[in-house]
């Protein structure tokens, strides 16, 4: 297992990021959204990997962020996607626009990716559902005085699920209900009330 590699860029071909490790060039598979965060050639930096060997190959894999390997490998657990296909959506769709979209039951965001198709975009939410908790999708930091994000989970599922039957896009929905401040005592009626008012902005 190799959890991290850090060493000097040296150079980016395409997808695959070049690091000097001790003199040793690692040719490193990653997505678009890492590979535009990456500071000047010459620099050094760190990348979370993931090794994948097949019978004719070791293949390395790497992300800044851990949250985006730890999406890499739920993607490569849904049927059909593979580390090509998990890579194109991940420079395709940020780790909250995933969840964003399992949260919300949004195929359609999956199918916007090159070479994802319908099945596979559905197959992509029913996989990801039990993996991708809602609270994931909406972890933002608690505001002063809040000790814990409350019944939220439930909460939320419920507005959701209301916005949605109006007729709501489940992402926009979803993304609405992040922007909103919750409590202990929101109910869910005050959060449906507060999160169409957000929802005429977007």
């Amino acid at each position: 297992m190799i959890a991290f590699i850090r060493g000097t860029l040296t150079d980016i071909d395409g997808n695959v990021i070049i690091v000097d490790n001790n003199g040793i060039g690692y040719g490193v598979n990653s997505s678009m959204n890492t590979i535009g965060s990456l500071p000047a050639i010459g620099s050094e930096i760190k990348l979370n990997t993931k090794l994948i060997p097949k019978e004719d190959s070791l293949t390395l894999y790497g992300f800044y962020d851990k949250e985006e390997l730890k999406m890499f490998e739920l993607l490569l657990s849904v049927s059909g996607i593979g580390p090509k296909g998990a890579l194109a959506i991940l420079s395709s769709m940020t780790v909250s626009d995933i969840r964003f979209a399992v949260a919300g039951g949004d195929s359609k965001a999956f199918a916007k990716v090159p070479g994802v198709g319908k099945k596979t975009a559905e197959r992509a939410i029913i996989d990801l559902k039990d993996k991708v908790d809602i609270v994931d999708a909406f972890e933002g930091k608690l505001s002063a005085g809040q000790t814990k994000i409350a019944t939220t989970s439930t909460v939320k599922e419920e507005v959701l699920e209301a916005l949605v039957a109006l007729g709501y896009s489940p992402s926009n929905a979803a993304r609405a209900l992040d922007k909103m401040t919750i409590t202990d005592s929101t109910t869910t009626e005050q959060l449906l009330s507060d999160t169409l008012k957000q929802m005429s902005f977007i």
